[in-house]
């Protein structure tokens, strides 16, 4: 582990990084990758080939990957390595210095607290494909992690990779003291949860609605060490610049921000205007310029959140329905079928089909639970 204090003296901004394109993500994510194959004896190329991901594509870190190709290069790992857990052995050395511009923008901060939130709120410089919410209530506070990229197809090891790796940037945060009280991940379970409940040393919730890290909000108290006063200008000046390339492309933004808007329930047109600084009216005309709508936008945003949480998970559709805010399981399961031409019932049925011939490891559900 990197310490944080040489980071800070060392904090520059490369000249070479450069905004993720639509739903993509930094290779750094996963940068050790072709050494834990290695171990388990699996040629990187074939995998790679396999994968249809390109074979230099872990010649630099700032490299980039479709976010869809990452979910299925970790399904290969999966099924290639027949580890469960393969995402976990890949993520855990994943650092928050790993996150380039964005890990730096948090490092500038004077707390904990306010270090995550600029963590939350600039994550869309590294991934154009996800997005994260920091969200406290009561004494806790709730570290979440979501899909936004459209398409995706198995995302079982991208959220226990996901949860990993939130649990590690926290402590570089929070210090080597600090401790989740749960882990919820938005996926079925492994066979074998010692791996992973040795990782976290937290008690784990599978099948939840969302995957994210809850702990006590005292820990955001926590003071960070200063920063050099023209360190910190010359990140938020780049953050600027890259800020500005970001919005150019408001589709993608906009589907990010309505992901993170399912997650607190108030995904509603004005909200999301205010959250860019303008206007309802000024966004409706920027839509047009790109030649989308707010209304098809966010339905394509719950469609792919919905398929995510019946493939990978075992809620019922009452739970899935209340997760994307309908205000009945008829009133969603109508809106899906007018998505996809499947009930939610259907399309569960077929995904799981899809999946045990594509070789994923299953079990029966009573098995898992029992195992938890």
């Amino acid at each position: 582990m990197r310490a944080l204090g040489s980071n800070r003296r060392h904090l520059r901004v490369p000249d070479s990084e450069t905004v993720p394109s639509t739903g993509a993500a930094r290779i750094s994510v996963v940068w050790q990758l072709p050494k834990v194959m290695h171990e388990f004896g699996v040629d990187l190329g074939k995998l790679l080939e396999a994968a249809g991901v390109r074979k230099d594509i872990f010649d630099d870190p700032e490299n980039l990957i479709p976010y869809p190709a990452l979910g299925r290069l970790l399904s290969e790992c999966e099924q290639r390595s027949h580890c469960e857990h393969i995402a976990l052995l890949i993520s855990q050395h994943t650092r928050l210095a790993d996150f380039g511009l964005t890990g730096r923008i948090a490092l500038c901060a004077e707390s904990a607290g306010e270090g995550l939130q600029r963590f939350v709120d600039h994550f869309n410089l590294h991934s154009s494909a996800t997005t994260v919410s920091v969200i406290s209530s009561g004494q806790f506070t709730r570290f979440v992690y979501a899909i936004a990229a459209h398409g995706m197809t198995s995302t079982r090891q991208l959220q226990l990779g996901a949860m990993v790796v939130a649990y590690n940037v926290l402590q570089d945060l929070l210090g080597p003291a600090w401790r989740p009280t749960v882990i919820t991940l938005a996926s079925r379970p492994p066979t074998n949860l010692r791996p992973a409940q040795k990782f976290f040393r937290a008690p784990l919730r599978f099948d939840s609605d969302e995957s994210a890290v809850v702990f006590e909000q005292r820990w955001l108290e926590q003071r960070l060490p200063p920063v050099d006063p023209l360190v910190r200008q010359q990140v938020e000046t780049e953050v600027e610049v890259r800020r500005d390339a970001i919005l150019s492309d408001l589709p993608t933004t906009l589907r990010r921000l309505m992901r993170k808007q399912l997650i607190v329930g108030d995904c509603s047109m004005d909200h999301v205007a205010a959250m860019l600084g303008i206007h309802r009216r000024t966004l409706d005309r920027h839509l047009r310029a790109h030649g989308a709508h707010y209304g098809e936008l966010l339905e394509s945003v719950q469609d792919d959140v919905a398929r995510q949480l019946l493939r990978d998970t075992e809620l019922q559709v009452q739970q899935v329905a209340e997760a994307l805010h309908f205000s009945s399981a008829a009133n969603f399961a109508t809106a899906f079928r007018r998505w996809t031409g499947l009930t939610p019932s259907e399309y569960r049925r077929q995904a799981g089909l899809i999946s045990r011939r594509a070789g994923s490891p299953t079990q029966p559900a009573a098995a898992r639970r029992a195992g938890m």
